[in-house]
């Protein structure tokens, strides 16, 4: 599949009118409740993330502290990317709104980077963020399971503020590194795919 034909595809999922789509939660957690497909598997999990498993990929759903907490108190923080992959490796971007279950619109973009034949994706929103690790034949099913359930997704926004917005400071890219840890087979290299932050000089 070449990345023109992948970026109609995606294109087709993001762009698809999902308004009259009925979604039922069937996940609880402590800050979020959400839809978990039933062909789409969910390894472990805590208050903050959990791994999901659709054939042979994986992807993780964390609740975005930051985000949350900029909306509540930064509102001149703007939505960003936190530059955490390669961009030299980027074949897909798309941003757009999605409309959740309660009919709230949510700013998002979801990038999808491509590794030989493998693919990172990365979906981020003021509330959710969504990291995946793909084969090529599953992509597509990985990347319309993501906007799925950030779609599904109920965020306890009041309870996230409450536990966080307190403390000084979140070690978001060592949280990062670990995930990628557990949805990476145990012979990838995280850092053949991320960006050295210390090298660069910049930080979270």
């Amino acid at each position: 599949m070449s990345h023109s034909d992948l970026n109609q595809r995606l294109d087709q999922i993001f762009s698809a009118d999902q308004s009259d789509e009925m979604i039922r939660r069937n996940n609880y957690s402590l800050y979020v409740d959400y839809y978990l497909p039933s062909d789409t598997g969910e390894f472990e999990g805590d208050a903050l993330s959990s791994r999901f498993s659709y054939n042979s990929s994986n992807f993780v759903m964390d609740i975005n502290i930051s985000g949350i907490v900029n909306e509540r108190y930064y509102k001149q923080e703007a939505l960003s990317d936190e530059g955490f992959f390669d961009e030299d490796k980027l074949v897909y971007e798309h941003k757009g709104v999605y409309t959740d279950t309660e009919g709230t619109g949510h700013d998002y973009t979801y990038k999808v980077y491509s590794y030989d034949d493998k693919y990172l994706s990365y979906f981020f929103s003021r509330e959710l963020l969504f990291y995946g690790y793909s084969n090529r034949s599953d992509i597509e099913a990985i990347s319309s399971r993501i906007l799925l359930m950030a779609k599904s997704a109920s965020v306890r926004d009041n309870d996230v503020i409450s536990a966080f917005s307190s403390k000084t400071e979140v070690d978001y890219q060592k949280k990062q590194v670990n995930l990628f840890e557990t949805i990476m087979p145990v012979n990838g290299n995280v850092n053949d795919f991320l960006i050295n932050k210390e090298d660069t000089g910049t930080s979270e």
